[in-house]
């Protein structure tokens, strides 16, 4: 037999444990039937206490499962029973054993329908598990194929007689070998940032400097940067920081016409520092700024349909943001007006 997966070993875990709890947690979910069986019977007929059995019910279907939430549902509707008889004593026994059933059909459908609400989030949770660790395993895979691909290229470029049509297959091997890395890492960097297993490394540096460097190695011909004449301090983890920038610039550059501009804008005010990416792309409609920065977020538009990935690039540049105490938002006139991007990140302490 093969090696059990981490996310399953997890979940078995968990059921382990919580079998191991179930006969505890079941008496004291009976104690509480008690307690509101007391409650029933002393406070008189004028009170009705029958939708109070329906918590310790609801509580045993959600955490203890099925079976335990079958006994906790026929046992509140036999407290129910005699706690109908004793304070209706007018009632007849057949009406009250008929009125207790009823109750006892409600209790177990309760029950049923809270364990079954329960069962499908425990697979839904197995399933995205099992999907984030496949992602994971399939990024590693692209990421040394892509390494792969990068060592080989300078031999392939230096090649003697290469055609104009050779070496443009060249270079868009090379660009698909990045856009590759690239997706490898944001699967990666969504994994760690998601779990908290990361540290971020601060530094304190200056954030125009930061971005000017920036905008010079993405693409400097297309990329206009306007900074403030003093230094815009921040400390925050370079690296972390660089590949949610690298985001927000690609995602301008490529949503843009080709040739077009894209203005950047680094500012500090109000104990912030704010990086504005502004485009002249294809624009955002309302509906689509609550989807951008969710985890797989499209905005598909026929104008972008061929352009568009697999939506992680903002989500990773706002689980960035945000691990820095920052933000990302977005906005934009309309489709086909262009769109803007604000990072703002908590300005640096002065040195005194």
């Amino acid at each position: 037999m093969g090696a059990q997966s981490a996310p399953a070993r997890g979940l078995r875990d968990i059921d382990l444990r919580g079998q191991r709890q179930v006969i505890p947690l079941t008496l004291v979910a009976a104690l509480g039937v008690g307690a509101i069986w007391l409650v029933d019977v002393s406070t008189g007929p004028e009170y009705g206490f029958a939708i109070f059995y329906l918590i310790p019910i609801g509580l045993a279907s959600w955490w203890l499962g099925r079976y335990p939430a079958m006994i906790i549902a026929l046992l509140s509707t036999v407290a129910w029973i005699f706690a109908e008889a004793a304070n209706r004593v007018s009632v007849p026994l057949s009406a009250v054993l008929w009125n207790g059933l009823t109750r006892a059909a409600i209790f177990i459908m309760l029950g049923l329908l809270i364990d079954q609400v329960r069962r499908e989030r425990t697979a839904l949770r197995s399933v995205d598990m099992h999907r984030e660790e496949s992602l994971a395993l399939v990024a590693h895979t692209l990421r040394r194929s892509a390494g792969e691909i990068e060592a080989a290229l300078p031999d392939l470029a230096n090649a003697p007689a290469l055609s104009a049509a050779e070496r443009d297959a060249v270079l868009d091997l090379r660009r698909q070998s990045r856009n590759f890395n690239r997706f490898a890492e944001d699967v990666l960097e969504v994994g760690q940032l998601e779990t908290g297993h990361f540290r971020l490394n601060r530094g304190r540096f200056d954030l125009s400097e930061f971005v000017a460097t920036l905008a010079r190695e993405t693409d400097k011909d297309r990329l206009q940067l306007v900074s403030e004449s003093d230094p815009v301090w921040v400390e925050a983890d370079p690296e972390r920081l660089r590949t949610a920038i690298e985001h927000l610039l690609n995602n301008a550059l490529r949503f843009s016409p080709p040739g077009s501009t894209v203005h950047l804008t680094v500012s500090g005010r109000d104990a912030r520092a704010r990086v504005t990416v502004k485009d002249q792309g294809v624009g955002l409609a309302r509906s689509h700024l609550g989807v951008l920065f969710k985890k797989y977020g499209r905005v598909e538009i026929p104008e972008n349909r061929e352009r568009i990935g697999v939506g992680l690039g903002l989500y990773v540049a706002r689980l960035i943001a945000e691990a820095h105490g920052g933000t990302i938002t977005a906005s934009s006139v309309g489709l086909g007006l262009g769109s803007t991007f604000v990072l703002e990140l908590p300005l640096a302490e002065p040195l005194h």
